[in-house]
């Protein structure tokens, strides 16, 4: 079983005192391969843990869970342009974990064959201790400080 849970993204586009908000997408968590124990003890405690993570809100920006629910491993979450995030309980943390793939409906260099995003959440929508790697097509692997360097001796 799989825990799904699906955020909405507002920006104010006014001001803090005349604001003008505006819809823009969301995000979709996952915490995978649960069993039915641990599904329930997510459900229980985890679900408001995971909202005080996951969300935030300013005078300009809001990000807030719309609605979760609980599946079956196999089910699909999200579109197939769309990379969840995968959460796991590692070490009394909630860590996030996201593998972007560079296929059909990718945006990054043609050298780039993922890239693979992980932090651990902070209350209110913050991250600590995030770190990228970026896998390539012939199987090197380099970090977010290396790929610019890379690519250029690539070109």
């Amino acid at each position: 079983m799989k825990i799904i849970i699906n955020t909405q993204v507002r920006e104010n586009y006014g001001s803090a005192e005349r604001p003008y908000w505006k819809m823009k997408g969301g995000s979709v968590f996952v915490v995978p391969n649960l069993s039915a124990e641990q599904t329930l003890k997510v459900k229980e405690n985890g679900i408001p843990t995971l909202k005080a993570l996951i969300e935030t809100r300013t005078e300009m920006f809001e990000e807030y869970v719309v609605d979760w629910s609980i599946l079956d491993n196999d089910a699909v979450v999200c579109d197939p342009w769309e990379t969840p995030t995968d959460l796991f309980w590692t070490n009394g943390r909630w860590v996030a974990m996201r593998t972007i793939e560079n296929g059909e409906y990718g945006y990054m260099h043609r050298e780039v064959a993922s890239k693979t995003e992980e932090y651990e959440l902070e209350m209110g929508g913050c991250q600590a201790n995030y770190r990228v790697v970026y896998t390539m097509r012939n199987g090197d692997v380099v970090t977010g400080a290396q790929v610019q360097e890379y690519l250029a001796k690539a070109a």
